[in-house]
């Protein structure tokens, strides 16, 4: 699907319809690897669960390519991605995430925003600016520390910390979440960065099947509020 923003930029959305009607909508926020076979995974995954699930290409805008770009899960990816990201806006991010959610609510539907690695500091982010959001789940964001003392969300919000990510500052945004955003649960997980990716390396699948059933806690709280 294409969505076009208020500013005129267009960009793909991954979709995934749930059978009957849906719970609500989750926005499925992609690593820095662009919206990649797993990430259309995660959308069918949370699809089968009810809800009808939109990954937008976030890299759309330093492309020039409404379906931004697909990277391989390896160093070369890895530094492309951190390239693109580098030349996405924050602003930007926020704009795509804005209009999924006036998608939703055009069918009727909340919005969530659930993110991975810079999707995690995306949808940190996005739920702390846009008050349309229901909810967040943000997984391993590695700039989450940074973010956090920006502004905090309002609505339900959980995070998803690994102790042997290599990535990201473990006891600097444990720190930052306390002063900050003490209300907000940070949950910390024996695993690796990525460890939701099930077709990556580092996946563990007792930490991912943990998270999800977290995550599922604050969208029913949400949604059904």
């Amino acid at each position: 699907m294409l969505l076009t923003t208020p500013t005129g930029h267009t960009f793909y959305a991954y979709t995934a319809q749930p059978t009957g009607q849906p719970k609500g909508t989750v926005i499925i926020l992609h690593e820095a690897f662009g919206v990649t076979p797993h990430i259309e995974w995660v959308c069918q995954q949370y699809a089968q669960l009810g809800y009808l699930a939109l990954a937008p290409a976030l890299l759309s805008w330093a492309t020039g390519n409404p379906q931004g770009e697909v990277l391989a899960q390896d160093k070369a990816g890895l530094d492309r991605g951190r390239d693109l990201i580098l030349a996405t806006k924050p602003e930007q991010v926020v704009e795509t995430v804005a209009t999924c959610a006036q998608h939703a609510a055009g069918q009727g539907l909340k919005a969530a925003v659930i993110g991975y690695c810079w999707g995690g500091s995306v949808a940190y982010l996005t739920a702390s600016q846009l008050p349309q959001i229901a909810a967040c789940s943000a997984y391993y964001g590695g700039r989450l520390a940074e973010i956090v003392k920006w502004g905090q969300p309002t609505c339900p919000r959980i995070v998803h910390l690994a102790t042997q990510d290599r990535y990201i500052p473990l006891q600097e945004t444990i720190a930052a979440f306390k002063q900050h955003d003490p209300h907000c649960p940070v949950h910390i997980y024996q695993a690796d960065h990525g460890f939701n990716r099930h077709d990556g390396k580092t996946y563990h699948q007792p930490s991912a099947d943990l998270a999800l059933s977290r995550t599922l806690a604050i969208l029913t709280q949400a949604f059904n509020s």
